[in-house]
């Protein structure tokens, strides 16, 4: 979905947004590798930077290391849809750059969204994403 999209944790082709980090560009290209080719300096930069964004920084160091071994990078251009309401909820999302619209809200950065709700496994509502879009 979205494979042609050439963005960087805070900035996107549009120019919108200012010049990332070194450590930025590390971050992105350690989530890029494959979870089961990542080696320990991948690990460590994902790691560092999982313990900095809002959704993870209360999660204890072990937790946070396990779901450095996990997590995936994915990326969507503008107008397409990362999932629609009814569908089965495997997975959640912290946007890393642009923007997404999911029922009246719009999330920018670092926020995070398409968490499960109560007991339902099912999308509550359909994402569509504004802007091309790194997860």
């Amino acid at each position: 979905m979205g494979s042609g999209v050439e963005c960087c944790y805070g900035y996107c082709e549009c120019g919108s947004r200012s010049n990332p980090s070194y450590r930025e560009y590390r971050f992105v290209d350690a989530l890029r590798v494959p979870p089961h080719t990542r080696n320990v300096q991948d690990l460590e930069v994902i790691y560092e930077n999982l313990s900095e964004i809002p959704a993870f920084c209360r999660l204890r160091e072990s937790a946070l290391r396990t779901l450095a071994l996990t997590v995936r990078y994915q990326t969507a251009m503008a107008n397409d849809i990362l999932f629609c309401g009814g569908e089965l909820a495997s997975c959640w999302y912290v946007l890393l750059s642009g923007a997404v619209f999911i029922h009246g809200s719009m999330y920018l950065p670092r926020s995070s969204f398409g968490k499960r709700i109560g007991s339902s496994a099912r999308r509550q509502h359909e994402c569509l994403v504004l802007e091309p879009s790194e997860m």
